[in-house]
């Protein structure tokens, strides 16, 4: 699926390429040189794209296409595709070509999951439907478990200089190096990340971190600001940490710290 991308006074930006996940598996089969599988998988990867639920999608994101602002960092911009600029911009060669960027950002589900209840419940179903009827024709082609192939889908709950740990929805956690989601836009805390990783057929592992979709909305739980409150003496309010927590603190604490070598300025 190919959305136009305009400026609100309709100025064309471009455009962005929307495809099924199904396309990657048929990627896959025509690196190994399965031409007919590839094919069948095409096949079954354009119809899904042609689907009532692949057009709700298509809808949603061309509503956010439609007014794109001409400046991508201008004050009046979404904050997230700002911050997603500024992420892409310290980890990319590509950190300055802005309204590629702008286009690119438009795929993640963050813009164009964001309306209002009810447009958010279609949207949700879309997605949902979506991903069942590509499961589905998965195991009506893919006769045979692909060892080879596994994807990893979890949220970004910890993160420091140098990793950054995904947990899935059971409670799984996977650490990856922080710089892959850099350079993707992903080092975000609560970002929701696809991480395939691929053994290729000449030797070496492929790992590729992207965009997923969050279908459920983070609960925020209030509570009360600490610094409001009004403590009676010698009554201090105390937090237990998770284990995980626990554990990622001594990690940080156990690191070696970084020497960074100091030379006297020379005189004369």
């Amino acid at each position: 699926m190919t959305v136009p991308v305009r400026t609100t006074s309709g100025h064309l930006l471009g455009s962005v390429s929307l495809y099924s996940s199904l396309n990657g598996d048929a990627a896959r089969a025509y690196r190994r040189d399965e031409l007919d599988l590839a094919k069948e998988l095409v096949v079954r990867a354009t119809e899904l794209e042609k689907s009532p639920w692949a057009l709700q999608i298509r809808q949603a994101v061309e509503a956010v296409a439609s007014s794109m602002p001409a400046d991508p960092t201008a004050s009046n911009s979404p904050p997230d595709l700002r911050s997603y600029l500024a992420l892409r911009r310290r980890a990319s060669w590509r950190g300055l070509e802005h309204s590629a960027l702008s286009r690119e950002w438009l795929a993640h589900s963050r813009a164009w999951l964001s309306g209002d209840l009810g447009d958010r419940d279609v949207l949700v179903d879309a997605v949902e439907a979506l991903d069942r009827e590509a499961s589905k024709a998965r195991a009506e082609i893919l006769t045979e478990p692909d060892e080879s192939v596994s994807t990893f889908f979890g949220i970004v709950r910890r993160m420091d200089p140098v990793a950054a740990e995904l947990e899935s929805p059971d409670g799984e956690a996977l650490l990856v190096p922080r710089e892959d989601l850099d350079r993707q836009g992903l080092a975000v805390i609560g970002q929701s990340v696809s991480l395939l990783r691929e053994v290729l057929p000449n030797g070496g592992i492929y790992c590729l971190p992207m965009t997923a979709v969050t279908l459920e909305e983070p609960a925020h739980a209030e509570q009360d600001s600490p610094w409001d409150a009004t403590l009676e003496p010698m009554v201090i309010p105390l937090s237990t940490l998770a284990d995980r927590d626990s554990e990622w603190l001594d990690r940080e604490l156990t690191r070696e710290p970084t020497a960074v070598p100091a030379f006297p300025l020379a005189t004369s």
